[in-house]
């Protein structure tokens, strides 16, 4: 049986990836790193756009060498993450012209780490667009490895139909994915982001990025019952959140995980550096520790369990 070494959001942070890969006994190869007999890495997404502050020159594309000389060498399985995506559509258009994903100072900021290192990013015969852009539109959004499940952001089985067996190779498929409203649309919103609460009106709250937000991460494996609190079902838990109850409405986004399914792994949620590494439940784990903005890049080394185990966390630090 295969042992799986999970690897949550890289960010351009190679240099962590690097001590993360090193002290699992993966070994330099090429662009890439060879994985111990009988392992394969499998990284959740977000492997670019390191976070406005936190520069990591050349390192994101270190990162996307190091994962597809592994996908390729069969030494890692790869998934997209919202940051993929989102780059997916900041590079593509629309039939009028308009690109998926706007080129406003926010977007740019955001993707704008990744681009330093694609300096001539603009040109169609770039590596960024006639490499990366097409690599990326190829990765699964989730994979069911039998023993375990992987997913960026929230394993949601009511938001799977409508994307399966597609391709953002697809230029229709695409344009749907990023066309709200439409299936596709909310199905990659809730898998590559995660379910989001909207808040009662007039609240809102200062997310890490200093944007205002009026819905709020949630703890999508559970499904809330009467009197739960905003505050108690926000994702990682924020004392920004208010205590008021959770609109009713609200309850039909959730799809509660099986306490008998597989172990299952996601990145994107920010969680605190600080945290202590362990799962959200026996079955549900999240891996993102805040790596892009000081916190420890982190992976679980996966062994066949159903249940997941505190011995089976690794931090590259």
């Amino acid at each position: 049986m295969k042992k799986f070494d999970v690897i949550a959001d890289v960010h351009g942070r190679f240099d962590k990836l690097e001590s993360l890969l090193l002290k699992m006994g993966y070994r330099p190869q090429g662009d890439g790193f060879r994985a111990p007999e009988g392992h394969q890495a499998v990284f959740l997404g977000d492997l670019i756009d390191p976070k406005p502050g936190h520069p990591s020159p050349g390192g994101v594309r270190k990162v996307l060498k190091a994962a597809k000389a592994m996908q390729e060498a069969g030494d890692a399985l790869v998934i997209m993450g919202n940051h993929e995506f989102n780059a997916i559509c900041f590079h593509s258009y629309d039939p009028d012209g308009k690109p998926l994903r706007t080129h406003d100072e926010k977007n740019h900021k955001t993707h704008q780490g990744t681009l330093d290192d694609f300096p001539e990013w603009e040109d169609p015969a770039s590596e960024w667009l006639s490499l990366w852009l097409p690599w990326m539109k190829r990765l699964p959004m989730w994979l069911d490895l039998g023993g375990l499940r992987v997913i960026h952001a929230c394993w949601h089985s009511d938001h799977f139909e409508p994307l399966d067996g597609r391709s953002l190779e697809d230029d229709g498929f695409l344009l749907a994915c990023a066309t709200k409203g439409e299936k596709e649309y909310l199905a990659v919103e809730a898998l590559l982001k995660g379910i989001e609460v909207p808040l009662p009106e007039p609240h809102f709250f200062i997310d890490h990025t200093g944007t205002p937000r009026r819905q709020f991460r949630a703890r999508w494996w559970h499904v809330p019952g009467d009197g739960v609190s905003c505050r108690d079902l926000v994702f990682p838990e924020s004392e920004a959140i208010v205590e008021l109850p959770v609109d009713a409405d609200s309850r039909e986004l959730f799809s509660p995980y099986p306490a008998d399914a597989p172990p299952v792994f996601f990145g994107h949620y920010f969680k605190p550096a600080s945290q202590s590494l362990a799962p959200e439940c026996h079955n549900v784990a999240c891996l993102d520790h805040s790596a892009a903005i000081g916190g420890p890049l982190v992976a679980y080394r996966w062994n066949g369990e159903a249940s997941i185990k505190l011995e089976n966390y690794i931090s590259h630090s």
